[in-house]
């Protein structure tokens, strides 16, 4: 089913965006594959009738959707229907905690008493997770997002969630020694814009640190229409020096925080910077192309196979196939998952129970990629006949 978000326009009323890259100012694009024709998918799961149609700058790395939504497609997309900082549950807290680690890390945080503000917070899983970190219980923690439910909404003694922009609710509380923001810049319409605002919330000798998907090789966030970005360290430093932002430190995070990067940043007294130049990989255009040709090839082994179909997993990686793939997702009569409870709105969930599940079925690993080849040796060895990705789609 194709949910187009209040406020989307025709094919034939797309404002095309600036040929001019906005990070560093080439005049050249190179055109990414388009996936689906006339449908993609936000990263909550909901299906919408936009192309993914995205121009990758062979100077700076950036890449940008060739014809940008509208202010009123982002609204509608950002709506009380957004559904990810709902999300809860065993999953959404390993996550939290994951992150969690990494922003100790960065922050070299066995200092006491930090006020931090985590801008585009989610459901909170990560904050609270860094109230229970080492030294974590004497920090004053915020965090704020547009679409916080608001049943999520709370102010606590460690722990502060609010609803709403920064630049509308945070005036009582700022300065922060430590400004964060997870897996949010690459939302924004404006990156320069969002850094700027970040640096207006910090302390005079605070730091901001931003985690967004990495670049570094081409994974599924170039699939969701709302990352209207995916910013290479290069556009990165282009936009942060245009906020006042000086880069001290970048890393690609490992796992279980594999295809993400952290940056780090300190207030700078001078605007402008290199921008590094870079090669044009294949990698995002054969990455895109596999997507293109999967529906296909998926359904041509199931047919073969010439069983009722299931699917392992019920969470984004389904839901991308549901809009990527919708033949193939139309076979699936249910899907298995370890926590049934934590299943995506997609269909019938079964806990798995091994053979029991399994016999005389093709079970379709609906996962990450990252963990593909484990969920389809476990599906074997249990004694299932399992239908893995293509070895294009590895990340």
């Amino acid at each position: 089913m194709v949910l187009a978000p209040t406020g989307s326009v025709q094919a034939d009323e797309l404002t095309k965006a600036a040929e001019i890259c906005p990070s560093c100012g080439c005049d050249e694009g190179v055109s990414l594959p388009i996936p689906a024709a006339g449908r993609s998918m936000l990263s909550d799961g909901r299906i919408i009738a936009r192309a993914i149609d995205k121009i990758w700058c062979p100077v700076c790395g950036l890449v940008r959707h060739r014809y940008p939504p509208a202010a009123a497609e982002i609204s509608a997309i950002y709506s009380g229907a957004y559904g990810l900082p709902a999300l809860t549950g065993a999953g959404e807290q390993a996550r939290g905690r994951a992150y969690a680690a990494a922003i100790v890390d960065a922050i070299g945080a066995r200092q006491t008493g930090l006020r931090m503000i985590d801008v585009g917070c989610g459901s909170g899983a990560m904050l609270h997770a860094l109230s229970e970190c080492e030294g974590g219980a004497s920090f004053q923690l915020i965090g704020i997002d547009p679409a916080l439910p608001r049943a999520l909404t709370q102010a606590g003694e460690r722990v502060t969630l609010m609803r709403g922009f920064p630049d509308r609710e945070l005036a009582g509380h700022r300065p922060f020694d430590v400004v964060v923001s997870i897996n949010t810049i690459e939302h924004t319409p404006d990156p320069a814009q969002f850094l700027a605002t970040l640096e207006t919330l910090m302390a005079p000798d605070g730091q901001v640190v931003v985690i967004c998907p990495t670049t570094e090789f081409a994974n599924d966030e170039l699939l969701f229409f709302d990352h209207f970005w995916s910013i290479s360290p290069a556009a990165m430093i282009s936009f942060a020096a245009r906020s006042g932002l000086q880069l001290i430190s970048h890393k690609g995070l490992a796992a279980p925080l594999a295809g993400f990067q952290l940056f780090r940043f300190a207030r700078s007294a001078f605007a402008g910077s290199e921008v590094a130049v870079i090669d044009v990989s294949p990698d995002a255009i054969a990455y895109l192309n596999a997507w293109k040709e999967l529906d296909a090839s998926l359904e041509q082994q199931l047919v073969a196979a010439n069983m009722p179909v299931q699917a392992f997993g019920a969470g984004q990686m389904a839901a991308l196939l549901r809009a990527y793939a919708p033949r193939t997702f139309a076979m699936f009569e249910r899907f298995l998952l370890d926590h049934p409870e934590e299943a995506w709105p997609l269909g019938p969930a079964v806990r798995y129970d091994g053979f029991d599940t399994l016999v005389g079925w093709a079970t379709v690993v609906a996962v990450h990629p990252s963990s593909q080849l484990a969920v389809a040796a476990r599906i074997r060895s249990d004694g299932g006949f399992a239908v893995t990705l293509p070895a294009a789609i590895k990340n």
